[in-house]
């Protein structure tokens, strides 16, 4: 639920005609943040460790932008390197992404996004909930969608989605969650669109595979220019490996979503099954988040952002039970700050979050729970 999610909230599936045909243009990116930070997780400094850690962080980024009147693409990489003062231990953590969106013609787009991570810390991934160790992590997430105008009214969209992870430590093994889908799309008005959506998920973990098919009603809804709501919701037949529980789980999302001059805010909350955890084939998820931006001039700005997860067995092994259990997972992410622009290459920011994640499972193989507080400011440059 974090990242770059309002992009895809917001991009609806009515096709538009080229423009004229241009020469591509491509551009290199480069920007450079450099983040001092107090980090309170005892974990993070080794099993002698009695409080926090100061650390720097420097994160270096290329990509390269490509664009024309059919084409917009947007490719990264980025390597964060992390010295803890106290304990004097470096890390070194990759990022890398690529998305892009492609009119073959005026009937038929091509979109997609692609990012992998390599991080030392796995709560520094772009999703809630399912960090349930300490311990470095592999993790991809794949979309791809071909969506072609029907009719004038009506679009339909063919879509795959891929999630991989493995937490790198002995014994652990690699996670899989392969999502393909089918989605009509139709408007009625200008303002409201209405679907049908089939999904499979495909979940593959220590060579044990579970599957899901569900199918799922949309409503695609504009309050006003800069606000969408979306609703959909739907029943999942889960089908577990042999001799484990499968059964029916209730699809649920809501999302609202808001891209102002001066305001943005984003909400989803919802219930659904998920994938590609690291430790188990298939789980089941309660989730909320709330992100919001206010622009009070060219220069100053301030951000914030909160996130509640619940997560336990598929189809829904203590679903009811609120308190922590060896079955369920749950906690929150909250935290916010302010940016100063001093010109278009230079900003700065400062930043604090505290992130509580309770009642860990036992199969995830950590004691008690990876609560901690973190308190940032950071320099960013953007060269070119």
């Amino acid at each position: 639920m974090k990242g770059d999610w309002k992009k895809w909230l917001l991009t609806g599936l009515m096709l538009t005609a080229p423009a004229a045909s241009a020469a591509t243009v491509w551009e290199p990116r480069l920007r450079i943040s450099a983040e001092e930070r107090y980090d309170d997780d005892l974990r993070l400094g080794g099993p002698d460790a009695t409080g926090g850690q100061l650390m720097t962080k420097l994160s270096p980024r290329v990509g390269v932008q490509g664009r024309d009147g059919r084409l917009d693409l947007n490719s990264f990489y980025a390597a964060d390197v992390l010295m803890r003062h106290g304990s004097g231990k470096v890390t070194l953590d990759h990022r890398g992404g690529l998305e892009l969106r492609h009119l073959l013609s005026r009937r038929l787009r091509v979109d997609s996004n692609v990012r992998v991570f390599r991080v030392t810390d796995p709560m520094s991934l772009p999703r809630d909930g399912l960090a349930r160790s300490t311990s470095p992590t592999f993790y991809t997430q794949a979309r791809v969608g071909l969506t072609g105008r029907a009719t004038d009214r009506m679009d339909v969209r063919v879509g795959y989605g891929l999630e991989a992870v493995r937490i790198l430590e002995d014994g652990q093994k690699a996670g899989y969650a392969h999502t393909p889908s089918l989605e009509l799309m139709y408007r009625t008005t200008r303002r409201l669109t209405l679907g049908m959506e089939y999904r499979y998920q495909g979940f593959l973990y220590d060579n044990e595979l579970s599957q899901s098919h569900g199918v799922a009603g949309t409503l695609r809804y504009r309050l006003t220019r800069p606000t969408t709501f979306i609703a959909r919701a739907g029943p999942v037949r889960y089908l577990a490996p042999t001799g484990q529980e499968g059964g029916w789980v209730p699809r649920v999302n809501l999302e609202l979503a808001r891209e102002g001059e001066l305001f943005d805010l984003g909400v989803a909350v919802g219930h659904d099954l998920v994938g590609a955890s690291g430790f188990a084939n298939a789980l089941w998820a309660d989730y909320a988040t709330v992100s919001l931006a206010r622009r009070f001039n060219h220069q100053l700005s301030a951000f914030g952002a909160a996130s509640f997860f619940r997560n336990g067995r598929a189809p829904g092994r203590d679903w009811s039970t609120f308190s922590s259990t060896p079955l369920v997972s749950q906690g929150y992410a909250v935290g916010g700050g302010v940016e100063y622009r001093f010109s278009r290459q230079v900003a700065a920011q400062g930043a604090v979050d505290r992130i509580a994640q309770v009642g860990v499972a036992d199969s995830a193989g950590v004691a008690g729970d990876l609560t901690r507080n973190v308190f940032a400011v950071r320099l960013i440059v953007t060269a070119w």
